[in-house]
């Protein structure tokens, strides 16, 4: 989805807001493929002020894949808003003071909504804040109960480790 800015002959002080149905593509994080739902629509709020525009996204969406810790099915329910700024005249701008998502005044909604939903995700999806993850030696999930190898000492080559100590 592409809104062109252009076309909305604003002009300062004028205001447009709209709602548009997103789909979104899987994503990518950390090697593990996540699906995105976005079960409403996304909201494009565009302000002319002095100098260009600014643009706000904002969506709700549930994001589905592995636990990071344990693997099972996780779910998490994200509100994700993101701002950016178009000028209406490019000179005195630096080429990396620009949005990426934002050329000539056409503004990428769909990449401003992605990356605002990857920059509202919490660092891990975890299936429950209290997961407690697999076992490092034989894998058994942990959450479920202990595991049969009693947490086995680690390989040889890493007791050196134990006598290493550390100064504050």
């Amino acid at each position: 989805m592409i809104l062109d800015l252009h076309d909305l002959a604003l002009r300062t002080g004028d205001r447009f807001e709209s709602s548009f149905p997103l789909q979104m593509a899987s994503l990518v994080l950390g090697g593990a493929s996540y699906e995105v739902l976005v079960p409403g629509n996304v909201t494009v709020v565009v302000e002319r002020v002095v100098g260009g525009f600014l643009v706000e996204v904002a969506l709700r969406a549930r994001v589905y894949g592995p636990c990071a810790r344990c693997l099972e099915e996780a779910t998490v329910e994200v509100e994700a808003r993101e701002q950016e700024f178009a000028p209406s005249a490019k000179d005195g701008w630096e080429e990396s003071d620009l949005s990426a998502f934002v050329e000539d005044l056409v503004v990428d909604v769909d990449g401003i909504a992605r990356e605002a939903l990857v920059l509202a995700l919490p660092g891990q999806v975890l299936c429950l804040e209290s997961c407690r993850g697999l076992c490092p030696q034989c894998g058994q999930d942990l959450n479920r109960g202990t595991c049969e190898c009693g947490g086995k000492e680690a390989e040889e080559r890493w007791n050196k480790l134990r006598d290493l100590k550390l100064e504050d």
